[in-house]
């Protein structure tokens, strides 16, 4: 009793010493009316910029948004804008709280295969051959991994957690990894996390400032929204806003000259989420205007006002929405026929039912509550904290060899088959495959490529090539594949054929004495891949000394080049001759290599120096100029290296005690 007593003065002293957290409360038909402004803000937006889908131009379209085109008092029709909202709405409905291959199977079960485009288009395809989410949406399976539909297929999922940015991002990043991957899912996660936001906060800036935190500062999408926001910040400043000349700002650096060739067409994630941040500050929450500067930025320009607008109707709420536009707002929606086994044809307030139902729990999933009944519900929100997300920050420099050599004061330098240095160019930067980058997700940075228009590769295939100024001990290297090139934007890897982007066949081969020859017993850690992009491949062989490697093969795809990442090497850095990897050549390394004289299929540890198979005096040439008497017993005065007669019968007599050692073991060991 006495231990009660003292437990309980312990919480009444915690409760009052403890500063007192205000509860966010929501009643639930005012945030009924937010869901309906939600979707109906979406459905105008689309609507709105459909016309001018996928046009681009450097400061922004000349085109004026027909208003009333922008609604219907017929049937509203769905794309992919609007449909996946749907499904989405539906899915967590029946279970809350899916995991990655529980989404997967609905798509199966609900999404028609060969239907919708790009990536979506891509990930229902890949679970028609067994591959299930996220590996639906990775880089190494989904050719438009980086591309738009996480984003405009899951932001309405914020809506549904609404105050909990933590919980939206969550799942958009669950329910966004079916088809994309890196920037692109966090991309949706910061819609997500805006429209969560919204439920409860009504200044654009600050909701903008409150999606970007569940973003890595470290990704693409981080940088590209900061830009908008900085540039919108100084044009406030100024007295001067101007979306137009920001337009054009993000255009020089994501499209154009600062672009670095990463730009990946109208339909990629990174230059529509800039389109979608600059309608959302620049229209600064008059519906109209943000839904005019998202349409007249260009780009995907039904899909960025869809997601703007939906984000001012969370926060006017339907109720808000100008009345000239809600007059002529139909009640029905028909979902695209690609949607199946499900209610396609449903009125609004039915599809609001289910956004709410949704809400509510997710709202208790998360930890809050409802309470009351009816339209006098409440909605008491759990706290909204946000996790430091997932960083990936660029690396510093190459790994391997040609970190090590480089931290020695050596140089390397990087040769190919086909070569071209314009540093302002990823594709076209051929020292970039020794900048430590092998991870492009976050960093949108794109691979080397050999294209150079001329469709026929050159005698021998494709290399690339690390040249070492002095020689060195190679026995791995690691080849970090680029990405593959289509003609058809909805192309199926599996099935059409490649313009190019990869080798059908590999080898290795190490330069000793001027010579590169073939690595031995060369191994590689998976079979080369031709429908799966960005591989990683492993290249373990025998050692072999040599001052440079390179991988060579055929190029494939109907223009034969190939692409690459980064080229490692791995290995040793030694002298010729330190068969005993002391650091010294000396005695140690020439009673190896008398044990194995005149052996054929030799390595550099068994005293082929020069890599010509062969344990020979080719070998005693390279030995000799680098050697070191500090290893042997006596050594002689001034440590001078021996002259050839010398080093032979050094040879010979450490041949000669080889063979007596030899002898006497088999003797005792008959």
């Amino acid at each position: 009793m006495k231990a009660r007593k003292v437990a309980s003065l312990l919480l009444a002293v915690l409760a009052v010493s403890l500063p007192a957290r205000a509860e966010t409360t929501l009643s639930a038909d005012a945030y009924r009316d937010k869901l309906y402004g939600m979707w109906m803000g979406e459905m105008i937006g689309n609507y709105a910029g459909r016309p001018v889908e996928g046009y681009t131009a450097r400061g922004g379209l000349g085109y004026a948004v027909n208003w009333s085109g922008a609604t219907t008092t017929a049937t509203w029709d769905g794309d992919d804008d609007t449909c996946f909202e749907l499904l989405n709405s539906d899915i967590l409905n029946a279970n809350p709280d899916p995991n990655s291959a529980q989404i997967g199977q609905e798509w199966g079960t609900h999404i028609a295969a060969d239907s919708f485009y790009i990536a979506n288009r891509q990930a229902r395809g890949l679970m028609t051959r067994g591959v299930t989410p996220p590996q639906t949406g990775s880089i190494t399976s989904n050719i438009h991994w980086s591309a738009i539909d996480s984003q405009i297929t899951t932001e309405s999922l914020g809506g549904l957690a609404p105050g909990d940015r933590q919980r939206a991002a969550d799942l958009a990043g669950r329910f966004g990894s079916v088809t994309n991957d890196g920037f692109a899912v966090h991309a949706a996660q910061f819609y997500a996390a805006m429209y969560s936001a919204a439920a409860t906060d009504s200044d654009i800036e600050s909701v903008v400032d409150k999606g970007l935190a569940v973003v890595p500062h470290t990704s693409r999408t981080y940088q590209i929204i900061t830009d908008v926001r900085d540039w919108y910040q100084q044009d406030k400043a100024d007295g001067l806003l101007d979306w137009r000349a920001t337009q054009t700002k993000v255009y020089d650096k994501y499209c154009g000259s600062g672009s670095f060739g990463r730009y990946g067409g109208w339909i990629e994630s990174s230059v529509n989420t800039a389109m979608t941040t600059l309608a959302v500050l620049y229209g600064q929450g008059d519906f109209k205007k943000t839904v005019e500067i998202g349409v007249g930025a260009g780009f995907d320009a039904d899909c960025n006002p869809a997601t703007a607008g939906g984000l001012v109707g969370m926060i006017k709420g339907y109720s808000g929405l100008p009345s000239d536009l809600t007059s002529q707002c139909g009640p029905n929606y028909q979902a695209d026929s690609s949607l199946r086994n499900m209610q396609t044809l449903r009125t609004i307030p039915a599809i609001i039912d289910g956004l709410q139902q949704a809400t509510e729990q997710q709202i208790v999933l998360a930890g809050g509550s409802v309470t009351g009944s009816g339209a006098s519900r409440i909605y008491h929100l759990p706290e909204d904290v946000v996790a430091a997300p997932l960083e990936k920050p660029d690396p510093t420099g190459p790994k391997g060899l040609v970190g090590q050599w480089r931290a020695r004061g050596g140089t390397v330098s990087v040769s190919a088959s086909v070569e071209k240095r314009n540093a302002a160019i990823d594709a076209d930067n051929l020292d970039g495959i020794i900048d430590g980058i092998t991870d492009v997700t976050y960093n949108g940075h794109r691979a080397y490529s050999t294209y150079d228009s001329n469709s026929t590769q050159p005698a021998g295939g494709d290399f690339y090539q690390l040249n070492f100024s002095q020689s060195v001990v190679f026995d791995k290297v690691v080849f970090y594949e680029g990405d593959y090139a289509y003609g058809n934007i909805n192309a199926w890897p599996w099935a059409d054929a490649a313009r190019g982007g990869f080798f059908t066949n590999l080898t290795v081969e190490v330069r000793s004495g001027g010579v590169f020859r073939p690595a031995g017993h060369l191994q590689l850690s998976e079979a080369l891949d031709s429908n799966s992009p960005y591989q990683t491949l492993e290249m373990l062989f025998d050692p072999a000394f040599g001052d440079a490697v390179r991988i060579r093969g055929a190029a494939g795809g109907s223009q034969e080049f190939t692409t690459i990442l980064e080229l490692e090497a791995y290995g040793a850095i030694t002298l010729p001759g330190d068969c005993n990897l002391d650091g010294v050549v000396g005695t140690g390394d020439l009673a190896l290599m008398a044990g194995h004289w005149s052996a054929t299929d030799a390595n550099w540890y068994q005293g082929d120096f020069n890599g010509d198979g062969v344990v020979g005096t080719g070998d005693l040439a390279l030995m000799a100029g680098n050697w070191n008497w500090s290893n042997s017993a006596a050594p002689p005065a001034g440590n001078p290296v021996p002259e050839p007669a010398s080093f032979a019968l050094m040879l010979a007599g450490a041949a000669w005690a080889a063979s007596r050692r030899r002898e006497r073991s088999d003797a005792m060991h008959p």
